[in-house]
């Protein structure tokens, strides 16, 4: 493969990538709060522990995506096939999840997301 095509190859596919943002602070009251609207069993803790997994997980292979440029009912997809190749267990991808949409500020306000 020539320069010019690989660097067009590392253009395109960088595009198509998701935008990354800084990985995520601690969990703010109002969005555990709105989780546990949501999700009657989420605290504080569980969503902190949703965010040790993505902190630990998701910065392995690819920097952390910017949870505010992927649509929100894309994520439930995104943590699916990602927890996979993460070797994460329902119960983990599902922290995840939650810990992701709390921080979005959807928690309570889409109820199509378990």
């Amino acid at each position: 493969m020539s320069t010019r095509h690989a660097i067009l190859l590392l253009t395109v596919t960088a595009s198509c990538y998701p935008a990354t943002g800084a990985a995520p602070g601690p969990v703010s009251a109002s969005a555990a709060t709105q989780a546990s609207q949501r999700w009657p069993d989420a605290t504080a803790e569980s969503l902190e522990s949703g965010r040790q997994l993505f902190l630990d997980k998701c910065n392995n292979c690819h920097g952390y995506p910017d949870l505010e440029k992927v649509d929100e009912q894309e994520w439930p997809g995104i943590v699916k096939r990602m927890g996979g190749k993460a070797h994460l267990d329902q119960t983990a991808r599902e922290s995840v999840l939650r810990f992701i949409l709390a921080e979005r500020g959807l928690a309570s306000s889409d109820p199509a997301h378990p």
